[in-house]
């Protein structure tokens, strides 16, 4: 009942005559008739062939009502029955009957003002008792006998009186069909006013597939109709029974509109769940944003969001209601659903707060102080310390009291009359006040160890998850170990997000290359191209080869790559994100054996689709991937929010720091550990003093390290210096720097016009720089060249993890493009050229 008054609430700013208007217009009256709605008879006819309103028909020949016993209706299954020793496959060929049941009229009484329906042999009741009783044969009571003359047609009972009935009454005292007779005599047999009520809500008698309107208030009419014809736009299942039931419901409670009817959120029974969905889209239709504004629940529909509600009821101080209102309306052009969402949990809790803290409820603005956003500080410190909260929310709950309060005097809310008139000033969230997100260096992330994550993508395992939930969510979660998208990026694939881009191998030849296009709606990006591998392109053209076998009507620019199950006839509407991570996470707790690196059972509370995402990035990461080309991978605009994707531990480093140690060179190529097993710790700290990053290995020079790098006594010629150290991790800056002196050198040649000779002299690069940069690039390869398989697998491994550290530092990188900036249809995970700050080994 609460929720069918909270709807009854919504519509009460329409008057009913107002209400009838409005969905008079909305409803495209031309479509439903194609659909199988009849104006004059009122009543709609579904077709069995429809997408949305269509049904398995019955097998008879010339029948086309729904099946309910079988292959068969319940007509023809009772003309089998009656029927002794015909088959089944005998009662499909032949002809059904073409009256509906009941409808035939008596072959004497068919005259006007004498029809009655028939009941047996053809002949109504008052005939076939007569015959009857006469012993005649049917030729003898038609045409007469000896005894008896001809039959004559008897006077006609009418019309049944039940208002929606429209066939022909076979007795009197009530008039009313045969049907509806024995519906009256279960009744109790009600006579007078109690009648006349009882026949109002009595359902007419028709067959499974026509579901008749006359006889219902009009604004219920309307409002069924328009429904149907949200149904069919939504391509919403809507078989007759459903309809037929919805209809007799309204009828039978004698409902002037579907919201007075009490059936709340019903779940089960599909005549109810076709009402809830009638009066949802009824109520979006007639709502408009002007006065939805107005209300403490805000449906995000009539704003044209995809969905959610903004719920600013639990603001109980009215200054704090109206302000949030006006802000959170203010956003609706700028933010995603969740930003418009997650504040009002913060503002929330400050107005719990203000109504615990203060005398009068925080009721009067001008009254709070300072004091009031310290006690709100103190309510989430213990909200987190009892475990209710954690430490993010906490942080993220004062930074966004902070934003509305900012924002909200800066949209002039704070001014005379405006619902933040005569708040303090001092009630602000201070730089001081802010909550710093704790990371543990040496913690693991929710990147999902490789052995895990080899477990979840065994044959067996995904069998397993096919068996269950059938191919599609397998197909889906191939694909997201593969590419790592947002789940909600994932879900809405096109079925053709397969493209090419033509790339150069490493032979310099052009080949094409497989791209995923789709959309990144939480960055407000279309038609991004990213990369991808053959493998995901492969998945990708199984679940094609699927659903267009699925759905060969539906032309492919229209498909889904994984569509819906339910309300999905053509295709066309994608899965559920939630869907598939609820499947995922099912899945995932039903699969024995999970076990960890350690060999013992590996937690699975926190694997998650979206796990899958922290894996991808933390594997691009692992081989070296600049940070600025993850973020453009991840679909990222800052580059702190790719940093909080993946995490190089420090026992990691210290691992590579030991695995490289042995193979540092200085200027001359010449190794400064020949033979080093294992750095101690003094040693660690002393080198971390010690020295200085720089582009292409570190300095240990002191006046530059006291500096951090930016006072070398001379002039940054590293590569002559003794002071210098390198190693095979810093090999790919090293053949950059060596091309660029080789290209520098051949266009400073050629400059002669353009730059004065002692210029030019000073400018081209020296043989002997380019000499010793060769020489460090020849010695570091001849390293790794000479290590054995193992050895130089492990090597690899240790590049890749401090390649990984380093690029978290890279402060030249460029943010993704804007909205209308185009889509660069290759990101190739190349090292940026531009000079690195490498961090401390």
């Amino acid at each position: 009942m609460k929720a069918t008054e909270k709807v009854e609430v919504k519509v009460a700013q329409w008057q009913p005559g107002q209400q009838v208007v409005r969905l008079g217009h909305l409803i495209d009256w031309q479509a439903l008739q194609q659909r199988g709605w009849d104006p004059i008879e009122e009543v709609f006819v579904a077709d069995p062939d429809d997408l949305v309103f269509g049904f398995a028909a019955c097998q008879a020949a010339g029948c086309k009502e729904p099946r309910t016993c079988g292959m068969l209706c319940w007509t023809c299954d009772r003309r089998r029955r009656a029927s002794k020793g015909i088959s089944l496959e005998a009662v499909c060929q032949i002809d059904a009957d073409p009256q509906p049941r009941g409808g035939g009229l008596c072959r004497l009484c068919c005259v006007l003002g004498h029809e009655r329906p028939a009941r047996k042999d053809g002949f109504c009741t008052a005939c076939s008792s007569a015959m009857y009783n006469r012993g005649q044969s049917v030729a003898a009571y038609l045409d007469g006998d000896d005894e008896f003359p001809p039959a004559t047609p008897r006077v006609s009972f009418g019309v049944c009186e039940v208002q929606a009935c429209d066939r022909w009454a076979h007795r009197t005292r009530p008039a009313l069909c045969f049907t509806h007779h024995q519906c009256w005599a279960r009744a109790g047999r009600p006579t007078g006013n109690e009648l006349r009520s009882w026949s109002a809500r009595q359902p007419p008698v028709v067959g499974g597939r026509v579901a008749v309107l006359r006889g219902l208030a009009e604004c219920a009419r309307l409002e069924l109709l328009y429904g149907l014809q949200c149904s069919a736009r939504e391509e919403r299942r809507t078989p007759p029974a459903a309809l037929k039931g919805a209809v007799n419901l309204v009828r039978t409670e004698g409902a002037a509109s579907v919201f007075a009817l009490a059936i709340g959120h019903s779940h089960g029974s599909r005549a109810k769940e076709l009402l809830v969905f009638i009066r949802d889209r009824v109520t979006l239709a007639l709502a408009d944003p002007a006065s939805e504004v107005s209300k403490d629940d805000w449906d995000l529909r009539v704003f044209g969001r995809a969905g959610g509600a903004l719920h600013v009821g639990q603001l109980s101080q009215g200054w704090l209601n109206q302000a949030v209102k006006q802000w959170s309306r203010d956003r609706f052009d700028t933010v995603v659903t969740g930003q418009l969402q997650r504040p009002l949990v913060a503002l929330g809790r400050f107005s719990e707060s203000l109504r615990r803290h203060r005398p009068d409820g925080g009721e009067d603005p001008i009254g709070l102080c300072r004091s009031d956003v310290l006690a709100f500080e103190n309510d989430l410190a213990h909200l987190e310390a009892s475990g209710q909260i954690s430490r993010s929310t906490r942080r993220l709950s004062l930074l966004d009291l902070d934003r509305f309060l900012h924002e909200g005097r800066a949209m002039g809310l704070s001014r005379g009359g405006g619902p933040l008139a005569g708040l303090p000033d001092d009630v602000a969230v201070h730089s001081a006040d802010r909550i710093r997100e704790i990371i543990d260096d040496d913690e693991a992330g929710r990147a999902l160890p490789q052995v895990v994550l080899e477990q979840l993508l065994e044959p067996s395992a995904l069998e397993r998850l096919e068996g269950a939930y059938a191919g599609d969510v397998r197909f889906a979660v191939e694909l997201q170990a593969e590419i790592g998208r947002r789940s909600c990026e994932l879900a809405g694939l096109r079925w053709d997000c397969l493209s090419y881009a033509e790339v150069l191998d490493e032979t310099g030849r052009i080949r094409p290359a497989p791209v995923l296009v789709h959309d990144m709606t939480k960055v407000g990006i279309r038609n991004y191209h990213l990369p991808i591998n053959e493998h995901a392109a492969e998945i990708i053209r199984a679940q094609q080869e699927r659903v267009r076998s699925r759905y060969p009507d539906t032309p492919t620019a229209k498909l889904a790559l994984f569509p819906a199950v339910l309300t999905n006839p053509r295709g066309t509407k994608a899965v559920h994100a939630k869907n598939i991570e609820r499947s995922f996470r099912t899945w995932v707790g039903d699969l024995p054996g999970l076990v960890g690196p350690d060999g013992a059972d590996f937690d699975r509370s926190d694997i998650t689709l979206y796990s899958l995402r922290h894996c991808y990035a933390q594997r691009h990461a692992d081989r070296g991937t600049p940070i600025a080309v993850l973020a453009a991978l991840m679909g990222h605009r800052r580059l702190t929010s790719t940093q909080n994707y993946y995490r190089v531990t420090q026992e990691r480093k210290r691992q590579a720091v030991d695995r490289l140690a042995a193979l540092q060179v200085d200027r001359a190529g010449e190794r400064t550990r020949p033979i080093v097993e294992r750095l101690l710790e003094s040693e660690v700290l002393r080198e971390a003093v010690g020295q200085v990053a720089v582009p292409f290995g570190i300095c240990t020079e002191p006046t530059n390290i006291k500096a951090h790098g930016q006072a070398c006594p001379y002039r940054h010629q590293c590569f002559g210096c003794t002071y210098f150290r390198s190693d095979p991790s810093f090999l790919h800056e090293l053949r950059a720097r060596l091309s660029r002196l080789l290209a520098d050198q051949e266009r400073l040649r050629a400059a002669l016009p353009e730059i004065e000779d002692w210029a030019r002299h000073g400018a081209i690069p020296s043989a002997e720089e380019i000499a010793a940069v060769r020489r460090i690039i020849d010695r570091c390869q001849d390293m790794l060249n000479d290590l054995p398989e193992s050895e130089r697998h492990e090597i690899d491994q240790a590049i890749a993890t401090l390649r990984c550290g380093s690029s978290t530092r890279h402060l030249g990188a460029r943010p993704l493009p804007r909205r209308d900036r185009p889509i660069l249809t290759n990101v190739v995970p190349q090292r940026p050229t531009t000079k690195t700050t490498r961090g401390q080994r």
